[in-house]
């Protein structure tokens, strides 16, 4: 059997264990993130991709009289907030800087992209090495 053979083997595992990569990811930063206040969006650090940009908000919010500057880890080609917005916003209490801006919607939204990946990888293989 020629190596060529596997190829889609190894793509499909690669697409499972980044989507099992970002979900467990998502989860760490959920469970952290537990203490709920309001901050301001200060606006957005651009990062340039082959597929286009991603924008990574950056939100200032004030816990015990100590004001923060935090940038979100995950990033986003568009967004609903405009700089100056205020935004509800979870920090970790051991790490003011980590913060998660998603807990408003559903469990299934977020972590949607994830489950899709995953999934994605098992019909690439599934599809080559059970159609052939």
């Amino acid at each position: 059997m020629s190596m060529l053979y596997y190829i889609p083997a190894v793509i499909g595992i690669v697409f499972i264990i980044v989507g099992a990569y970002h979900g467990w990811k998502l989860r760490a930063l959920t469970r952290h993130c537990t203490a709920a206040t309001t901050g301001k969006l200060l606006g957005f650090e651009e990062k340039q991709m082959k597929s286009g940009n991603l924008y990574y908000p950056v939100v200032e919010f004030t816990v015990d009289h100590q004001t923060y500057q935090s940038k979100y880890k995950i990033g986003n080609t568009e967004w609903q907030s405009v700089a100056g917005d205020a935004v509800d916003v979870r920090y970790n209490p051991a790490n003011p800087d980590e913060i998660y801006l998603y807990h408003e919607q559903n469990i299934w939204q977020q972590y949607a992209s994830p489950f899709f990946i995953i999934v994605g990888g098992f019909i690439f293989i599934l599809a080559y090495y059970y159609v052939l």
